[in-house]
């Protein structure tokens, strides 16, 4: 009797503190961020995702086939237009929503086999600096035009790209940049 007493009393005192209370999440602000650096995980010594590859919405660069899904296109040279997406995390607007970003300045990459060199807007690739959050919507595009200089480069080039939003959207601190990766060949 003594040994069910004891466990009924642990039983209560485990049921009892044991449960935590799930605090409701609230958006206190809206908020706009790098989709592709939500979704990969950040480079070795770096606060941003490298990527190697096309990203596509909503999920992972995919490096090799993965759960049936082939791997996606690496960038390299010929690889024309690389758009990223830009996602407004809390209310649309009624109003399109013009935001900008800016090439992080010599940023350089260096792990395993890779050396990659700051890239040269003009030389290696073209962006605005410009993205528009259409009205009523939660997304926009940056394009990032790669250039093809004919031959293969070098060494592997890197471009970093930072959100800085506009006064009324401002970019999260953890997702506000990515940095493309053009591969040499």
């Amino acid at each position: 009797m003594k040994k069910i007493f004891l466990a009924f009393l642990t039983f209560i005192a485990l049921a009892t503190t044991s449960c935590i209370e799930n605090e409701d999440i609230v958006l206190k602000q809206d908020f706009v961020e790098l989709d592709a650096a939500t979704y990969n995980s950040n480079a070795l010594d770096k606060d941003y995702p490298v990527i190697s590859r096309k990203p596509t919405p909503g999920r992972q660069v995919y490096t090799a086939t993965t759960n049936g899904w082939p791997a996606d296109p690496s960038i390299n040279r010929t690889s024309g237009t690389v758009q990223l997406r830009v996602n407004l995390v809390g209310h649309q607007s009624d109003v399109a929503q013009e935001l900008t970003y800016v090439v992080v300045p010599n940023e350089t990459y260096a792990s395993g086999t890779i050396n990659a060199d700051a890239a040269v807007q003009g030389t290696h690739f073209n962006v605005s600096g410009k993205v528009t959050i259409p009205a009523n919507s939660s997304f926009g595009y940056i394009d990032v035009e790669i250039l093809n200089p004919g031959t293969a480069l070098a060494t592997e080039k890197l471009i970093v790209l930072e959100l800085a939003g506009n006064d009324k959207l401002k970019p999260n601190p953890l997702d506000k940049r990515v940095a493309i990766l053009i591969n040499k060949g």
